[in-house]
């Protein structure tokens, strides 16, 4: 029975600091979301450009949840995207963690709403991570939220207490939203692989030639790899892929051989991710798979970097702070909740032995930081400096500090604050300097009430069952839109599995549906699936101003009608306009071509325009058609080009009805003369 509790805990169980990494990265995209997205606001996402914005024109039509239906304006729209950006900037830091990822959920999902027609794999797999991990307690480790949880805990009165050591807890919890994370990641590899049934997969590995072959698609990085990589690595490469994809899933949700299964994926798909992100630009995908990785970490594996990041810094130093300041007594209990290894010791006037000379009088108006192997002592912003140094990871920032020129504003910073340190200590609720704090009595921690206890236990219990029902929910989704299982299956099977589902199940599975795309929890898993695109599509728009002089949009040059090539693109070859370009061309997406002409006539958005008045737009279309693996070296590809515009449906709807069907328009079939 141990074994077996082990056996669960090492594979469905995760340490709350790999759910605190997690929360940090994941943060960081979505604030990379926000951002990238920001210059764009008034093409895609406000009134004053086009209007992507879905229209449910029927009961039994899907509704998606985004807050921008009733942001209008182009002020109003970049206001949701700052507050969305600092709702993400307090969930890296774990600010109030709980209300800021809920906040930071909602205008991201609300954001990848508002115009689907942008949206690539990686949104979807952002949208549904964004659910999942909101039943997760993301902000337990490596928070504010645990600092303050901390002081308020283990409080300490003086450098002595200060010096007492405690131990960084870290603790294994287990919720089903944690279990949904993992098959999320075990269906987005699984479904990649089987709807990879086309030949160039399947029978003669060309997909990534052709992948390498998407100039729209290719970075610089990516177009020097299409330069030198040879065929047998391409075909290679090609297996490879389908191979990891298919045992991933395996490795990921087995619980035998945990956690060295999932760190075998973690070997294999780092690298794998890493070639594609520096290949193509296909927006955040990338970006959120690392993120997603992360939370295969094990508690061991923690340790393991723990162990390797405190090599980074060996260095102890001696702090002396001002210990009647309870604004710098505050600071100092907090950095010693930040030093991990320990590298700090704590001092104050009051300390006996070796020391620095001078430092009850520099004491007076800075901090000191001694070294007591080489001697040295630094004070102000560059004692500072070293003490986030010694923190972890604090080399990635301490440098700032001390960046000459800047490093003088920071002074000033730190004077200031150290002149109007009493004011800043009332002000925090802190003693002030110079005041007697009087008798410490230590503080009793209160324990839960037990009505507060059976209530986070049901809390515990009612989301660990929503989220279950989701999971069930999101792979029953699955199993019916990814074409690749669905071709598995025969006709007579299809049949078969039809007629088993009864009304009864029909109903609370469109009902289910409903609610896993209400914030676009998509389950379709279809990159570069059945096959890698062979016909790569471009937009030109031709403007003719009323003073007779024309403009070409959307080219970096005129031989792009000839052949695409990567810099011909510049600066629009990323996810937006790419995705707005090769669909527009699409009969599903045409009725936004008149939108996108009265906006190219009407925005002040191109400086090229120069307030030129635009009096006419053409709208070209481009296409190119990728080479075969064993062409010619010195063969080109052949550009077509055609006018884009919305097609006249109005002859199709005054044609006659077929003879062959009836006026419901259904099969009609001639009865047989006996």
């Amino acid at each position: 029975m141990h074994n077996i509790k082990n056996i669960f805990k090492n594979a469905f169980y995760v340490d709350t600091r790999t759910l605190a990494l997690f929360r940090i990265y994941f943060g960081i995209i979505c604030l990379m979301d926000v951002l990238r997205r920001y210059s764009i606001i008034e093409v895609f996402y406000s009134d004053a450009g086009i209007n992507f914005r879905r229209q449910v024109t029927s009961k039994y039509s899907v509704k998606y949840f985004t807050l921008l239906d009733y942001f209008h304006s182009t002020a109003e729209v970049q206001l949701l995207f700052i507050l969305t950006a600092i709702c993400a900037f307090l969930l890296i830091i774990g600010f109030y963690t709980r209300i800021f990822q809920f906040l930071t959920a909602v205008g991201l999902i609300s954001i990848h709403n508002a115009a689907v027609i942008l949206e690539n794999g990686g949104d979807m797999a952002f949208n549904n991570y964004l659910v999942w991990a909101l039943f997760l307690p993301l902000g337990t480790s490596w928070s504010i939220d645990s600092i303050r949880k901390s002081i308020k805990k283990y409080p300490e009165y003086d450098s002595n207490d200060l010096n007492h050591p405690f131990e960084h807890k870290s603790t294994q919890i287990f919720h089903f939203a944690y279990i949904a994370c993992m098959v999320q990641l075990a269906m987005i590899y699984f479904y990649n692989n089987i709807n990879k049934t086309g030949a160039m997969w399947v029978d003669d590995a060309t997909a990534l030639h052709y992948m390498y072959q998407l100039e729209t698609f290719l970075t610089p990085i990516g177009e020097f790899i299409a330069s030198i990589i040879p065929i047998w690595a391409v075909k290679f490469l090609t297996h490879m892929t389908l191979w990891i994809e298919i045992c991933a899933p395996i490795a990921i949700l087995s619980p035998l051989f945990q956690p060295w299964l999932r760190r075998v994926v973690l070997i294999l798909f780092i690298p794998f991710h890493f070639i594609i992100l520096i290949s193509v630009n296909i927006g955040l995908f990338s970006y959120v798979m690392f993120a997603a990785l992360i939370l295969l970490l094990s508690k061991q594996d923690i340790e393991y970097l723990k162990r390797l990041l405190s090599r980074c810094c060996t260095r102890k130093y001696t702090v002396f702070y001002d210990r009647d300041c309870g604004f710098c007594h505050l600071t100092a209990r907090v950095l010693k909740r930040m030093d991990v290894f320990s590298r700090l010791q704590w001092a104050d006037r009051l300390l006996e032995g070796d020391k620095p000379e001078n430092v009850d009088k520099l004491l007076e108006r800075t901090i000191v930081v001694w070294d007591p192997k080489t001697g040295e002592i630094w004070t102000r912003h560059i004692g500072f400096s070293k003490i986030i140094f010694a923190l972890p990871l604090g080399f990635l920032f301490a440098w700032i500090l001390c960046i000459p020129g800047l490093e003088k504003l920071f002074g000033y910073i730190y004077d200031f604050i150290s002149n109007n340190r009493t004011s800043i200590s009332k002000m925090t609720g802190q003693p002030a300097c110079g005041i007697n704090q009087g008798e410490h009595t230590p503080s009793i921690e209160r324990e839960d009430h037990a009505l507060l206890i059976r209530g986070r236990k049901l809390i515990w219990m009612i989301s660990n069952i929503l989220v279950l029902s989701l999971l069930i929910g999101a792979v029953d989704y699955s199993t019916k839109i990814n074409d690749g299982l669905q071709k598995r299956f025969s006709k007579e099977e299809k049949k078969l599995k039809k007629s088993a589902q009864s009304e009864k199940f029909q109903s609370p599975r469109n009902a289910m549906k409903r609610i896993l795309l209400y914030p676009r929890m998509y389950q379709k898993w279809n990159m570069f699936s059945p096959k890698v695109i062979t016909y790569e599509n471009w937009l030109m728009a031709d403007i003719t101003f009323e003073n007779g002089e024309t403009l070409s949009l959307f080219r970096g040059s005129d031989d792009i009608e000839n052949r695409f090539e990567r810099e011909y693109f510049t600066p629009y070859n990323n996810q937006f306009w790419r995705k707005l370009f090769g669909r527009l061309g699409k009969t599903s997406y045409e009725r936004y071509i008149p939108k996108f002409k009265k906006w190219l006539m009407e925005t002040k958005y191109f400086s090229e325009y120069g307030n030129r008045k635009v009096i006419d737009v053409k709208l070209w279309k481009l296409s190119e058609k990728s080479l075969d693996i064993d062409s010619p070296v010195d063969k080109r590809p052949k550009v077509s080009k055609r006018e884009l515009k919305k097609k006249d449906r109005s002859a199709r709807k005054s044609r006659k009805v077929s003879p062959k069907k009836n006026q419901n328009n259904r099969s009609y079939k001639k009865p047989k003369i006996k």
